[in-house]
C-alpha cells in the first residue's frame, strides 16, 4: 500500500476538518475518513491494491465507533430525562406531604370535609 503524505503529491498543504478533544486527541467525521479513503484509492500502487480485508475492518471500526458515539448521545438525552423525572418525584412528594398536612389540620379544626 503506497502511503500519502500530508503534503500531497504535488508539494501543497492539505486540510482536514478534525477536530482536537479535550483530551487532546483528534477526532475525524465521516466526511474526513471518505476523504482520506477516497484518496487512498486514487494514490494507490495498482500492481499492489490495498488488501481487501484491511480496508473492511477499517469502514468496520469506522462504522462501530459512529454507533458508540450515537450510543452515548442517547445516554447522555436518557439521563438528563431521568433527572428531570427525580425533580419531578420530588416535586410530587413535596406537594403530597402539604396535601397531608393541610387535612390533617382541617380535620383536627373539624371544618375539613373528605368526601368528594
Amino acid at each position: 500500500m503506497t502511503t500519502v503524505s500530508a503534503t500531497g503529491t504535488t508539494g501543497t498543504n492539505t486540510s482536514s476538518s478534525s477536530t482536537v478533544s479535550s483530551n487532546g486527541a483528534s477526532s475525524l467525521s465521516f466526511k474526513d475518513y471518505i476523504s482520506l479513503l477516497t484518496t487512498q484509492l486514487k494514490y494507490q500502487d495498482p500492481t499492489a491494491p490495498t488488501d481487501n480485508s484491511q480496508m473492511v475492518a477499517q469502514m468496520a471500526q469506522f462504522s462501530t465507533l459512529s454507533g458508540i458515539s450515537q450510543l452515548n448521545t442517547t445516554s447522555s438525552a436518557i439521563s438528563g430525562q431521568l433527572g428531570s423525572l427525580s425533580d419531578l418525584a420530588t416535586s410530587v412528594s413535596s406537594i403530597s406531604t402539604k396535601l397531608d398536612t393541610l387535612i390533617s389540620a382541617q380535620k383536627a379544626a373539624g371544618t375539613g370535609s373528605t368526601t368528594a
